[in-house]
């Protein structure tokens, strides 16, 4: 019933990054347009009015999840987030795999990372990184931060992230890893400052990042 979903960080009476949500929002309205006008369906939805509900408790970050279709029928609910403990990941191939729009299906995802059974996964593509299964990814070489060209998906803070050119677009190869000494998990529900900056040893045989 609701295929599509965002999640939107709020603390202190702020849905944050809220234009970068829109977009992709807009975006996700767009590609699906014959079926959006074959319903008879507005064009999108206005996260503008979306209702916070009263009682949040001050200075606790959350998280807004909206689930929508795209007949613009939508559900809210928030809850208190905290920041996952991170340490290990598994380079996972996707094969034929796709995550170009913020399904509510993530049943590939999920699979491939209770597969994996590290903490995380990072995604990868005929030899190139991709993403984590919850969050881009931002990797630092001693000077600056850069994330994968093309992900699984545009993510919200990335986007803002790139605007304010804290980070720069580039194809990573796995066979680059070594040039990188750290890396960030890097989503809507965390500013980048509060991301935590892993340092990580790549072990090629076991194509797992540790981190330390």
């Amino acid at each position: 019933m609701y295929p599509f979903f965002e999640t939107i960080r709020y603390k202190n009476g702020v849905l944050e990054n809220l234009a970068f949500h829109q977009q992709r929002v807009n975006r996700t309205f767009m590609q699906f347009k014959e079926t959006i006008e074959a319903k008879g369906a507005i064009t999108s939805l206005d996260l503008s009015t979306i209702q916070v509900p009263v009682g949040l408790l001050t200075n606790q970050v959350y998280k807004c999840r909206l689930k929508y279709n795209l007949a613009s029928d939508f559900t809210i609910a928030f809850e208190p987030y905290t920041i996952r403990t991170i340490k290990n990941c598994l380079l996972t191939e996707i094969g034929d795999n796709k995550y170009d729009y913020k399904y509510t299906d993530r049943d590939w995802l999920n699979e491939a990372l209770l597969v994996a059974g590290t903490d995380e996964i990072i995604f990868t593509s005929a030899g190139y990184i991709k993403d984590g299964s919850y969050a881009n990814l931002a990797f630092f070489d001693g000077r600056d931060w850069f994330t994968p060209k093309n992900p699984l998906l545009l993510g919200t803070r990335r986007a803002a992230l790139i605007k304010k050119d804290i980070i720069k677009e580039l194809d990573i190869r796995i066979a680059d890893l070594y040039k990188y000494k750290s890396i960030k998990l890097i989503n809507a529900m965390m500013l980048w400052e509060e991301s935590p900056t892993l340092n990580f040893n790549f072990d090629s045989v076991s194509n797992t990042l540790e981190f330390q």
